[in-house]
């Protein structure tokens, strides 16, 4: 039995039991449904390089502010931050440029300079901002203060509506001339997901407000988060458990008492009941209420006004393409410290539907730009992203299909897109394209695959005026025990979802909540107690280290238990550093033990932990995780691994060999020279076996001289009857896949590290 149940490990999750083990000294128990803690702020890798998926920046955190205050007691002081350049923005037009600085004063002086004209508007842009964002803040306030003030602060409210209420668009049309200044004045509008005809001045003049002195970054990554929130929640006896989706609320008399969930940690999943007497849910009001809970009933007629507004809400909000880059220099060689680039063909932002039908055929109007690793302060890495809005159904043709089995025409749709992409980034940061070295796109399908997000939209609730309006949305609902965090319950973005989390936990709180929260936060940061670790995480001790070539490592862990239900084809996640978790596929297991085969020459957190490493080491580990398995078919079996790739197919090797069908298999195994062959460390093996050397001058029988793809674009096979697993680095499994896909290949089975 647990206190408090969290659904979903985004950050507002993660905030309200942060906040409810630290102060309500709550046991509470958060589920997340991806096998990554964080929500939009974990961080995915390929080959030791790291890219964030939805943290790309955030305001208002200087050393003094109240949402940093919040973010180190919620990480005990553990997360650490770097700020950016101070003109961290930078707009671009066609024949115009705009840096925006981290000085109020500056930005509207800047304005001033370049549109002389409208020197007037513009100081009462500055001063509307100001107005209207307070207006947000108290609507947020009202729901915490003493029930005789909140008329007050509802009359205040009041005063500035009509401006708050308008949309961005309407006020920037009443009030400045220049199409170009008012273009400028809302380049930002990606922040908050909302072109200027949709989205309510509120969230604008919010966004605008919360980076006018500056923006920071997360030092080593957006993936910190999660990862330094963890231990407060595991110091009350908590724990965050992924692989968990849950399915539905459950209720006894009207009041949530826990949930249903299907565990898929091990080979099958199982469903399983957790009960609590608080549940918060941090996956959105849709999937709240339309999914989680009944929708008809009495139930159902409680929450009919909220699902109304959803209803009405969800058609407008919009998703993006992401291009993920990998450089193979720092991007200070083309003269960039890290600053944000909004790129931009013409001035009109609100025919999304002409713009995502242009994005599709190649040609986008309007891209950002962000460096990850240039902000978070690692050097080690070079990377770079490249975003463009886009309408949630540009990809329905691909809607019901699975994630690495969607087929040529989707793997071509997305090359398209992402050669259109980084053209449009090219023409303003010269010299990009020659220093990419890998490229991967996501669509709205694979954010929708990740976060659960409906239709890819992850702002969560449009942020319209009618939203606004909607007096009943925060982070109480009608159903008893029942309490919504992130953005729904809040604002757009990380810090919006952040105070959504702080509301969910004061309301969970009672009616002494919100102050026993500011409270808390006031007094000097102590030190955690020392715990016993969650069920699903163990100690490690290293008991062998083996070195099988120059680079890589064959490392065997004694566990406190044996594993049970370890699916060949699965991987753990172990501690590397502290709040640094790498994942890495199993070997081999045999009662209290669990074997990896580690490549050190990406150089990261992982590769310096395996270097340095010392047999006796103690560390902490999580598994099983992970979908990669053998599927049961009589089909053809082909293995393709690059270095440490073949990892996962040992045990699946084991299995099928136990089974018979070994004979079935074969494998295409790539590596620069035969020295770089672990192979012959490993049995049992399939029969047949293709050795792909890619730097050697002469190969013997058996041998292939070349990359894998080259090697299997001679191999015929039956579509129908064949099943290819690929592993290795992401470049290989790129290829690999592309390749297979263009000889029609139909069953291709991924697993990407």
């Amino acid at each position: 039995m647990w206190d408090v149940i969290v659904i979903g490990s985004g950050i507002g999750g993660l905030t309200s039991a942060g906040l409810l083990a630290g102060v309500g000294k709550k046991k509470v128990l958060v589920l997340e449904k991806h096998s990554e803690p964080g929500g939009l702020t974990h961080v995915f890798r390929r080959d030791g390089a790291s890219w964030d998926v939805g943290l790309h920046y955030i305001g208002n955190v200087g050393p003094d502010s109240k949402t940093r205050q919040l973010f180190d007691w919620l990480s005990g002081g553990e997360l650490k931050w770097n700020k950016l350049p101070d003109d961290f923005d930078r707009f671009i037009y066609p024949d115009f440029q705009f840096n925006v600085p981290s000085d109020p004063d500056l930005y509207k002086a800047r304005l001033i300079a370049c549109f002389p004209d409208e020197a007037r508007a513009i100081k009462r842009y500055f001063r509307d901002i100001n107005l209207s964002s307070l207006w947000s803040t108290m609507g947020f306030v009202r729901a915490f203060v003493p029930q005789k003030v909140a008329p007050i602060v509802g009359f205040l409210q009041r005063l500035t509506s009509r401006k708050s209420l308008q949309t961005t668009q309407q006020y920037m049309e009443k009030n400045f001339r220049s199409p170009l200044l008012r273009a400028v004045l809302v380049s930002q509008w990606g922040d908050y997901g909302l072109p200027p005809a949709n989205s309510a001045f509120a969230i604008h003049a919010q966004i605008v407000k919360h980076y006018l002195n500056g923006a920071w970054y997360p030092q080593g990554g957006a993936g910190r988060i999660a990862r330094t929130f963890e231990p407060r929640i595991e110091s009350q006896g908590g724990a965050i458990r992924v692989s968990q989706e849950v399915v539905a609320i459950v209720l006894e008399n009207g009041r949530a008492v826990g949930v249903k969930v299907i565990d898929r940690r091990g080979g099958e999943p199982r469903e399983v009941i957790y009960r609590a007497s608080t549940i918060i849910s941090n996956v959105g009001l849709e999937n709240t209420f339309q999914h989680l809970l009944p929708t008809e009933g009495e139930v159902g007629s409680k929450t009919a006004a909220i699902r109304e507004l959803v209803g009405r809400l969800k058609g407008q909000g919009v998703s993006a393409v992401t291009l993920y880059l990998r450089l193979k220099a720092p991007i200070a060689s083309l003269g960039v410290q890290g600053e944000n680039y909004w790129i931009n063909t013409k001035t009109d932002f609100d025919d999304l539907s002409s713009h995502s039908e242009h994005l599709m055929q190649g040609q986008p109007s309007h891209i950002y730009v962000s460096f990850p690793a240039a902000k978070s302060g690692d050097e080690r890495f070079h990377t770079a992203e490249i975003i463009s809005f886009v309408q949630p159904d540009a990809f329905s043709a691909w809607q019901n299909t699975a994630k690495g089995l969607r087929g040529g025409d989707y793997a071509a749709q997305k090359k398209r897109v992402a050669a259109g992409l980084l053209r449009l980034a090219e023409a303003s940061l010269p010299g990009l394209t020659q220093l990419v070295s890998y490229s991967e796109l996501s669509t709205p399908l694979t954010m929708q695959h990740y976060t659960s997000h409906p239709r890819g939209g992850f702002y969560g609730l449009p942020a319209t005026p009618e939203r606004y309006r909607a007096y009943f949305l925060g982070p109480t609902t009608p159903i008893a025990g029942l309490y919504i965090s992130g953005t729904d319950a809040g604002c757009l973005g990380i810090v919006g979802a952040l105070m959504g989390g702080v509301g969910a936990a004061a309301q969970a709180m009672g009616a002494r909540g919100y102050n026993l929260i500011q409270a808390a936060l006031k007094e000097e940061l102590q030190p955690l107690p020392t715990y016993s670790l969650p069920a699903h995480k163990q100690r490690a001790v290293l008991i062998n280290k083996t070195p099988l070539t120059a680079t890589i490592w064959h490392l065997r862990f004694e566990l406190g238990s044996p594993l049970v239900a370890f699916v060949a084809g699965q991987f753990g996640r172990l501690r590397v550093a502290d709040y640094e978790w790498r994942d890495y596929s199993i070997a081999r297991t045999q009662g209290k033990t669990v074997e990896f085969v580690i490549d050190t020459r990406t150089g990261g957190d992982g590769s310096v932990f395996v270097r340095q490493a010392e047999v006796g080491l103690q560390t902490e580990i999580e598994l099983p995780l992970g979908h990669y398995a053998v599927v049961n078919n009589a089909n053809r079996k082909v293995f393709i691994a690059t270095g440490t790739g073949l990892a996962p197919f040992l045990p699946m090797f084991k299995q099928l060999a136990q089974s018979g069908d070994l004979e079935m298999a074969e494998l295409f195994f790539g590596c620069p020279t035969l020295a770089d062959d672990i192979t012959g460390h490993f049995s049992p093996l399939p029969p047949v076996k293709t050795l792909c050397l890619s730097r050697a001058e002469v190969v013997s029988d058996g041998m292939f001289k070349g990359r894998v793809p080259e090697a299997l674009d001679n191999l015929p096979f039956d579509p129908d009857t064949t099943d290819f697993y690929v592993c290795g680095s992401a470049q290989m499994v790129a290829d690999c896949q592309r390749l297979l896909e263009q000889k029609g290949a139909i069953n291709i089975f991924i697993e990407a590290y």
